[in-house]
Formats: C-alpha cells, sequence, structure tokens
C-alpha cells in the first residue's frame, strides 16, 4: 500500500509495477487518487483501485478514470458484505458494476 503520490511516482519512473492499485482513502483524497491516475496516464499504466472497504467512492473515481483519462479497460474490485451499511451501495449485476444512479459519492452509512 502506497501512501503518497510521490512514492507511486518513484515506483513508475523505475518499471516496478504493471498496474497502479491507488486507493483515495489511503493518498489523502480524491485530489490525491487523481494525479496518481494521471502519473499513470504518463507511464502507461492501467489504474486498478484497491477498494478496501471503499468501493462506493472508487466506482464513482474508476468511471472519472474511463471518461476523462481515456483508460479503456475499467477494473475494480468489490467487497459485498458492506452493502448493509450504506444508503446507496454500490450495485453489481452480472459481474460488472452499475453505475450510480443517485447524486453524490455514494457513501452515506445507513442510519
Amino acid at each position: 500500500h502506497i501512501p503518497h503520490r510521490v512514492l507511486f511516482k518513484n515506483y513508475m519512473q523505475a518499471g516496478a509495477a504493471h498496474f497502479i492499485q491507488v486507493d483515495c482513502t489511503r493518498v489523502g483524497g480524491i485530489s490525491e487518487f487523481i494525479t496518481v491516475s494521471l502519473l499513470a496516464r504518463t507511464f502507461g499504466l492501467p489504474v486498478v483501485p484497491h477498494v478496501g472497504d471503499m468501493g462506493q467512492i472508487h466506482q464513482h473515481l474508476v468511471l472519472f478514470n474511463h471518461v476523462a483519462l481515456g483508460q479503456e479497460k475499467i477494473f475494480l474490485e468489490y467487497i459485498p458484505h458492506l452493502r448493509d451499511y450504506f444508503r446507496f451501495p454500490a450495485h453489481v449485476a452480472d459481474g460488472v458494476y452499475r453505475p450510480p444512479q443517485e447524486p453524490g459519492s455514494s457513501s452515506d452509512l445507513m442510519d
């Protein structure tokens, strides 16, 4: 688990990765996730987010990488045991994440 964009850049410059598994909850937020995604694009590496327990947020970020950065293939982990804790859990059908339909980051917890 790499916690900082500079360390990700060092790995990429060294050719030490075939894909980048960044986690927005570990690198300091969405802006840092996007920074690492931009670096990965510069080095020609795909981003496969490390979902951990926050697939809710990463489903949006993987779509951002596809639409804004042109990443053709989209991969994302799915951890179903946390569905019951979120108001609008990530929806997966037939092995495919379905784009969220509700506004926001999809990370509102149940009351």
